[in-house]
């Protein structure tokens, strides 16, 4: 029965490494947090103060990307309740709805179609960053942790 459990474990932590969740730099605003996503690929259109997400009060900025597959949203919070936050959004998506989730002390991440949107949301430390559209958002998701990776050094 340990060996059973000890396995379990191993391969829990191991798959850990699968789902990589990266955030900014503490120091970073929002706007700076967003701005430095754009290049070629990711065009940013537009962005504007947002005071909730999907009916869940999240006082944070959104922003619209254009990219090759499609318009992307780009939800982001900074603050002491982005866990919270994240956990209430993750109940209204529905649990059937949810295609993985990824659930820890100090970090989480889940990905789920709603409504024939993609969306894709995680958080670490006081960061909260939610992706949503119809096409391309795992390559956007894949380019923003990429950028964030970069930055931490």
């Amino acid at each position: 029965m340990k060996r059973v459990f000890l396995m379990g474990l191993l391969f829990l932590l191991s798959s850990c490494a699968l789902f990589k969740i990266e955030v900014p730099p503490e120091s970073y605003s929002l706007e700076t947090a967003i701005r430095i996503l754009e290049n070629r690929e990711y065009t940013l259109m537009d962005l504007k103060n947002v005071d909730q997400y999907a009916e869940v009060t999240m006082p944070g900025k959104v922003a619209v990307f254009e990219t090759k597959d499609g318009v992307i949203f780009f939800y982001a919070y900074k603050g002491e309740d982005a866990k919270k936050i994240w956990k209430t959004i993750r109940k209204k998506t529905g649990f059937f709805s949810v295609r993985s989730i990824l659930d820890l002390p100090n970090m989480g991440k889940f990905s789920t179609i709603l409504e024939g949107k993609k969306i894709v949301a995680w958080w670490k430390k006081s960061w909260l960053f939610i992706v949503e559209g119809k096409d391309g958002v795992e390559d956007f998701v894949k380019h923003i942790h990429e950028v964030y990776e970069v930055l931490r050094g």
